[in-house]
């Protein structure tokens, strides 16, 4: 090997400065981190998401359910109106012992109007983490002659 001003000839050296040694490496690791971190929280808002569209769709359900049985009952006999127990049903309003809806009618005399009742429709439905939620439909009936 000759050996000239500029050091040995012929042999290739590489000059680490400043301790730069194993940043690239550094580097990816914590890009990769970063990248697992954003798709954990994508994939966890897209639970999310999904559960809301599911407890909506099924809120509508108990919505239409309640709905329609104001609309039944403001057709009854107004002298018959009476509170009922609660009773489980189907999505399509029927009795069913392993319902998924909760439906229960309260009627109560209304002070505001003169011979009136206050009608409430209340159906439960599922909700998320197992708790129950509830939509409730209200109306006021005149009863008189």
């Amino acid at each position: 090997m000759a050996v000239s001003r500029r050091g040995v000839v012929g042999m290739k050296t590489r000059h680490i400065v400043g301790g730069e040694g194993g940043y690239g490496m550094v580097s990816v690791l914590v890009a990769i981190v970063l990248l697992s971190a954003g798709v954990v929280v994508l994939s966890t808002s897209s639970v999310f998401l999904s559960s809301l569209r599911n407890e909506a769709s099924v809120r509508s359900v108990a919505a239409s359910l309640a709905l329609g049985y104001m609309e039944d009952i403001k057709t009854r006999d107004r002298g018959t109106l009476v509170s009922e127990d609660p009773a489980r049903i189907n999505e399509n309003g029927e009795f069913d012992e392993g319902g998924d809806f909760l439906r229960v009618v309260d009627v109560a005399p209304e002070t505001s109007v003169v011979e009136s009742v206050r009608v409430k429709v209340k159906v439960g439905y599922p909700g998320p983490l197992g708790r129950t939620r509830t939509v409730e439909v209200v109306t006021i009936i005149y009863v008189g002659d």
